[in-house]
């Protein structure tokens, strides 16, 4: 009898141990799984704090970036509309006023680029944070607007560049006096013209002269209009796409706040 007792005795204490263990065991896995889910939520959170950070300076660099194409849209109508009647004083009073915004230099001679600061958001993607976001209307939002609006408007944004590349290779090839004359620069002059810190008046108005006797000039000048009318509209979609993610984050976020 005593030996069956003793046998009971230890099995009890035998269970009472394991079940001690068990427990134990299962309490640590589930301190250790809230932690990490925390850490997890906590890691979220900096992601779309950073995704939102990153759009507001996006937002800003696009909204300037529309504001000089916008500007130099309405320029290039009117000489387009006027190229046979164009008013010189008057233009060259706006080009004189216009520094980089309006400007003959960025008209003919130049192009303007598209680079968004998306730096921010390209890491997340690249590094793999973007499986931390829990949220996948979100982790969609953000590889549709690099995979596809952003590439969309870079490719019409290249197509412009590479329309005004060519005519800067046919006034290089010129051998027309005055447009060599229109041509010739320096650091120095660059600057106080984008800056507006001298008086290039005749300089201004003789380029717009000059240009103004060139086929090429009124054809390129048409060319880039219509390629300008792509860059605009798909720089619209793209800042709208841009207003979705962003309203998707800030939605998110606020939850997250509500929530702690």
């Amino acid at each position: 009898m005593n030996t069956i007792k003793d046998k009971f005795k230890f099995f009890r204490k035998f269970i009472f141990e394991t079940s001690v263990i068990i427990i134990g065991i299962s309490i640590s896995f589930w301190l250790n799984n809230t932690q990490a889910k925390a850490e997890n939520l906590r890691k979220e959170k900096q992601l779309l704090k950073a995704v939102q950070l990153n759009i507001n300076e996006i937002e800003f660099y696009v909204l300037d970036r529309e504001k000089k194409l916008t500007a130099e849209n309405e320029l290039m109508d009117y000489l387009s509309t006027n190229w046979t009647a164009i008013n010189y004083d008057s233009v060259t009073n706006v080009l004189l006023k216009g520094g980089n915004t309006k400007s003959f230099h960025n008209l003919f001679l130049d192009y303007r680029e598209f680079h968004p600061p998306i730096s921010e958001i390209t890491s997340i993607i690249e590094d793999g944070s973007l499986a931390l976001i829990s949220n996948n209307e979100i982790k969609l939002k953000i590889i549709s607007l690099l995979d596809n609006h952003l590439e969309f408007l870079n490719q019409n944004v290249s197509s412009e560049i590479a329309l005004q590349q060519e005519f800067r290779i046919a006034l290089l090839q010129s051998d027309n006096q005055e447009i060599k004359t229109i041509l010739k620069t320096s650091q120095g002059e660059l600057r106080e013209r984008f800056y507006i810190e001298d008086d290039f008046t005749e300089k201004t108005r003789a380029e717009l002269v000059a240009i103004n006797k060139l086929n090429s000039g009124e054809n390129y000048l048409s060319l880039k209009i219509r390629q300008r009318f792509f860059v605009m509209h798909y720089l619209e979609v793209f800042k709208t796409k841009l207003k979705e993610l962003k309203d998707e984050v800030d939605v998110e976020l606020s939850l997250r706040t509500e929530n702690t």
